[in-house]
């Protein structure tokens, strides 16, 4: 009987694509997956840090595998990803009887560490250096046939320069290090190839692909193909591959080219879709954030992108409470919402992250009532600009990628360029397709429509 596995993964669309990696790799080694922990004879929980939340939820799962532990002591359990690597040996002093804590620049490990484990040869592991930037090997692992995969995440890029006052990613993912252009649409054309009509290119801040100071000392001293502009990079995939729609995630509003604006009046592949993260609408708050633009600047990018594509639908990240934030630079952030009108954001309130600059050295002024006070309003908002916005889309015509059947099994769904969730009444043979659909109706969180036939 084959050994099993489970993995849990919180956080990015980073461990999402991590977590399927290790599962890869699981695979390749004669391991099969199971959705049901009790079952498994390896579970990973694969960890964000990025909000505090997060951090204790890992926490309660650690330590509700400990009673399986006592049960099966011969399960091996680990944690990895972005908590791992910012605790590392704290977790196992935490949690005795975890087996293995494995960041980030790991991931290739899992199965060797894991066996290791399993042949008695190591009582535990931790590997939770960062690899040297010259030393760094990018996974290149797809989907198998059992994942049935439509669409699918493409690594471009890993770890941040942008040391942001209240971000622990630069401490947690490392520095960046960019992949060699040829592996990338390798992998692209392979995809498409599988029958992948969708893929995310990932990267902390992908508008940086190709220019920092990692990316041309990796290729001279590998004597690796010139690297390209991020723009340039979105043009081959779409080029030179068959896949039929290219997202994109996460970019920085301090880098936002002329020619990556440009691509969207040019790539027919590229989903109208921007997500683009602001954190604030007050300069004194994106100062203190060390975010490296102003309001201004943000809004100079906005209008770009419009002018290009007016279609186009606009998405965002918002810390509210930030340990500066006053009641009148939270106000700046919600005249923000009523110019821009985002289709939608992702909005948090402000916890400390250890290591960063506003931990360290900014008193936390903003009580936790105010805070959520804040969120609260922030959401109040923006659900009524989402729904004007979806309520404005019925009458249109929306592209849509067909993903499956919808949670409630009664109707199909995908999502639109615009990253619209789409309700329909379709058919198995649709899954797949991009089909057009008219909406027909709006509510607040997705959209109906119809085709003429199945």
């Amino acid at each position: 009987m084959s050994r099993k596995y489970y993995i849990k993964t919180y956080g990015c669309q980073m461990n999402d694509l991590d977590g399927q990696q290790m599962g890869r790799l699981l695979k390749s080694q004669g391991y099969e997956s199971t959705p049901i922990p009790d079952e498994a004879d390896v579970i990973l929980v694969n960890t964000c840090s990025i909000r505090e939340k997060a951090s204790a939820k890992v926490y309660s799962d650690v330590g509700r595998f400990r009673a399986l532990k006592l049960r099966r002591p011969e399960v091996v359990l680990g944690v990895t990803g972005c908590q791992a690597q910012a605790e590392g040996l704290h977790l196992q002093k935490r949690f005795p009887y975890l087996d293995l804590v494995i960041g980030p620049d790991h991931t290739n490990q899992v199965p060797d560490l894991v066996e290791a484990i399993y042949q008695k040869s190591k009582k535990s592991a931790s590997e939770v250096h960062f690899e040297k930037p010259d030393d760094y090997r990018f996974l290149n692992l797809l989907p198998d046939e059992s994942e049935d995969s439509i669409k699918a995440y493409l690594t471009i890029m890993k770890g941040c320069d942008n040391f942001c006052s209240f971000c622990v990613v630069p401490y947690v993912r490392g520095r960046e290090v960019c992949r060699d252009p040829e592996e990338i649409i390798n992998e692209a054309i392979q995809l498409g190839e599988m029958g992948v009509r969708e893929v995310t290119l990932l990267g902390q801040n992908v508008n940086s692909y190709g220019v920092g100071r990692h990316s041309e000392e990796a290729r001279l001293k590998k004597h690796r193909s010139p690297f390209i502009s991020f723009a340039k990079l979105l043009r081959r995939v779409a080029d030179e591959s068959k896949i039929g729609r290219i997202r994109f995630t996460t970019s920085h509003p301090k880098d936002m080219p002329d020619e990556l604006i440009e691509e969207f009046g040019e790539n027919a592949k590229l989903a109208r879709h921007f997500h683009l993260p602001v954190q604030s609408g007050s300069d004194q708050v994106l100062q203190s954030m060390y975010r490296g633009y102003t309001r201004n600047d943000f809004l100079k990018s906005i209008r770009r992108l419009r002018r290009i594509d007016p279609s186009i639908a606009l998405s965002t990240d918002i810390i509210v409470g930030f340990p500066t934030e006053t009641e009148k630079d939270f106000q700046c952030t919600l005249d923000l919402l009523d110019e821009v009108r985002f289709d939608s954001i992702y909005s948090f309130a402000y916890s400390p992250r250890p290591k960063t600059t506003a931990a360290l050295y900014f008193k936390d002024e903003v009580s936790e009532a105010e805070k959520s006070d804040r969120l609260r309003r922030l959401q109040d908002k923006q659900n009524q600009i989402t729904y004007e916005i979806h309520q404005c889309r019925v009458g249109s015509m929306l592209e849509v990628l067909v993903e499956g059947p919808s949670k409630s099994g009664t109707t199909f769904c995908g999502r639109s360029s615009q990253n619209h969730m789409v309700h329909f009444e379709g058919c198995e043979n649709d899954r797949g397709k991009f089909l057009p659909l008219k909406i027909f109706h709006a509510g607040p969180n997705s959209l109906r429509g119809t085709i003429d036939e199945c």
